[in-house]
């Protein structure tokens, strides 16, 4: 609450002639320059001489998804374009909104499929088509599930390659490690059906 009073006397005390008109000064199209993950924010350049020179911005925060009790944390990256709110028109105050396509960094799909690509290759993509979620990840890649209350798979699975169990398998209600079996004979007969 004593933010918004805050902004309100700051309102209050500007003049017509204070508030700036230009979309220009409240509005700027940028590249990130530098990014530092410690303090969140990042420094951008700014195409603002007529010269075509640039310059860089202060260290700004960029804009998160959450960062509530729900935090969503997606940081910019080197060269990647985006747009800068100046509030009041002053730089100093900026927050970074990204990102914007570009020549360097073109859309990665022109389908209507949710998509998240990481710079080492991985993916993870839903397509809202197909029904098929996706998670891809590079060679030598690993996928770590922690779950203190277990895991639930609804549906048949496919699985190429080795399962490792390092307790047991259980299978309607029969143990691999345990179970037992009827009808033993000697020599070539075989044994019957798990007990």
């Amino acid at each position: 609450m004593a933010a918004s009073r805050g902004i309100g006397i700051f309102a209050v005390m500007r003049t017509p002639q204070d508030t700036p008109t230009d979309p220009d000064a409240l509005l700027r199209y940028v590249t990130i320059a530098s990014v530092d993950l410690a303090a969140a924010r990042c420094t951008v350049t700014i195409d603002a001489s007529e010269d075509g020179g640039a310059v860089e911005s202060p260290p700004l925060p960029w804009l998160a998804p959450r960062m509530g009790e729900t935090k969503a944390w997606l940081p910019p990256s080197v060269g990647e374009q985006a747009l800068l709110l100046c509030p009041g028109g002053e730089i100093g105050a900026g927050v970074v909104v990204g990102g914007l396509t570009s020549n360097a960094n073109p859309a990665p799909i022109d389908e209507p499929v949710v998509l998240l690509r990481f710079k080492d290759g991985a993916s993870l993509s839903y397509d809202p088509e197909a029904h098929e979620l996706l998670l891809q990840l590079p060679a030598g890649g690993t996928t770590v599930l922690a779950s203190d209350g277990g895991i639930d798979l609804i549906g048949n699975v496919n699985l190429t390659g080795t399962l490792t169990a390092s307790e047991d398998v259980t299978a309607s209600g029969v143990s691999l490690k345990s179970h037992k079996h009827g009808g033993v004979q000697g020599g070539s007969g075989q044994t019957g059906t798990p007990v």
